[in-house]
């Protein structure tokens, strides 16, 4: 008998054992482990906004909602996740299908978008939650394009978009020169990768980005008067001089109207001259600057990017020529104007401000001023053919209501403040293995000891 309940003990210290292993392993997170790095791209204390909105659809329904991140890793991705992803809801016909794919890059986005990627997945949202993709076979280390579409179109409802998925927009941890992204918004996500000795930095910067610039934060420079809009034709911003030892990193036009087109014509041109005290002298010489921003999408930022092109010790004339049939305009901004800023309608000098935002970037010394700088890329797909010439219109006619987006997302679920109802009843079903365990384990002791008192007493 004393052996047979030896056996027994050990035989229940071996099950108790797996038990709290096997509970330990399931609560422990991803970052515990030795074997992976978490990189973040965003700074985690940060709060984050539901803004990046996907549900962006066609003539015909069908939504073109997507956007991307490239992004260099220095180690094997083991996975890739977005911290919360905002949904609607599945009981109001709001969900959405999700599509989430990781290409290796290939020369530029669209040539990438176009291969095949290494890998895909797609997902149903239903409210908000946290998207973890793990990735089976660790890819190896490179430059990769991230992308997101939605998958789901309108639905059936006829007065506003049904199915909707949004990003979350949120300050950036890392620079921009480490990130490169597509139109629709810097949004948050995380990276977990194959850890190695040595690398302090698993995201590492971009070839072709030009010099190290130290992003700094986008600032409201002149904020929305009320709604009154202004359709552009050929607009101009003259900058102040800009500061030493900086460049003007970007410049957004805040939420720029299209008065609802959404036919995919609007479009505009923006050339960058340096200012030589006169519009038309400026206009006149060299090119320091030129991209094209097309399929704007009505009331969202039209930001445009210089890098390093608008540097230190400089004005410059910025111009946009809309380049399409397709209206697309700014909103009036305050009065008040910070010093050395001046706004041009057609040659002419305005009095009225547009509502925009700045951002500048710290870059040192960048050395001999170059002659030209290169010219960069439309951003936000395959350039159709600009008019020749940029319509001209004597006023720009201004709408009786202020423009108003005609697919107008319904609002997105709060995020919850803890984990979400399906990671809760995740983990409740993880603990449910090592209770039974245990339990067994106590109802095996008392069955034990039982047998031991009564074959005690049967021998007496």
């Amino acid at each position: 008998m004393k052996r047979l309940l030896a056996v027994l003990t050990a035989l229940i210290m071996a099950v108790t054992m797996f038990g709290v292993l096997s509970f330990a392993a399931e609560e422990a997170p991803v970052e515990s482990d030795p074997t992976t790095f978490r990189g973040y791209t965003y700074d985690e204390d940060a709060s984050m906004s539901p803004d990046v909105w996907m549900n962006i659809f066609d003539a015909d329904d069908n939504c073109i909602g997507t956007d991307y991140v490239v992004f260099n890793a220095a180690s094997a991705i083991k996975g890739i996740a977005i911290p919360m992803f905002y949904a609607g809801k599945k009981e109001n016909d709001q969900d959405a299908d999700v599509r989430f794919e990781l290409f290796k890059w290939d020369t530029d986005a669209k040539k990438t978008l176009e291969g095949t990627p290494v890998f895909t997945e797609d997902r149903n949202l239903d409210g908000d939650h946290p998207v973890e993709l793990q990735i089976s076979e660790p890819l190896p280390a490179g430059t990769y394009l991230f992308n997101i579409t939605q998958l789901s179109g309108r639905g059936e409802w006829t007065e506003g978009v049904a199915h909707y998925s949004v990003l979350p927009l949120c300050d950036l941890k890392y620079s921009e020169a480490y990130l490169t992204y597509g139109v629709r918004g810097k949004f948050a996500f995380y990276v977990d990768f194959e850890k190695k000795d040595g690398v302090e930095d698993y995201f590492l910067k971009l070839s072709g980005d030009g010099p190290e610039l130290d992003i700094q934060r986008e600032k409201t420079l002149i904020a929305r008067n009320g709604d009154t809009p202004h359709e552009i034709m050929e607009y101009a911003i003259v900058t102040p001089v800009i500061p030493d030892g900086q460049v003007l990193y970007s410049v957004t036009l805040s939420n720029a109207p299209t008065w609802s087109n959404t036919n995919g014509d609007s479009d505009v041109e923006v050339t960058v001259y340096k200012w030589k005290d006169d519009y038309d002298d400026s206009i006149d010489g060299t090119v320091v600057f030129e991209t094209e921003i097309l399929d704007h999408t009505d009331n969202s930022n039209l930001v445009v990017k210089f890098n390093a092109a608008l540097r230190y010790g400089n004005r410059y004339l910025i111009v946009f020529t809309r380049s399409n049939d397709g209206r697309i305009g700014y909103w009036q901004g305050v009065d008040t104007r910070p010093d050395g800023w001046e706004f041009y309608d057609q040659g002419s000098e305005v009095e009225f401000n547009p509502s925009m935002k700045v951002t500048y970037a710290l870059c040192g010394d960048l050395g001999p001023e170059p002659t030209e700088a290169p010219t960069a890329e439309p951003t936000e797909k395959p350039t159709a053919e600009p008019a020749t010439e940029a319509p001209v219109a004597t006023e720009a006619p201004k709408p009786t209501d202020a423009p108003k987006t005609t697919d107008k997302p319904a609002e997105p679920t709060q995020a919850p403040s803890g984990d979400d109802t399906d990671n809760k009843e995740q983990k409740k079903d993880n603990k449910v293995l090592p209770i039974v365990l245990l339990a067994a384990c106590g109802l095996i002791i008392v069955g034990s000891v039982l047998a031991i008192v009564f074959s005690k007493k049967k021998k007496k």
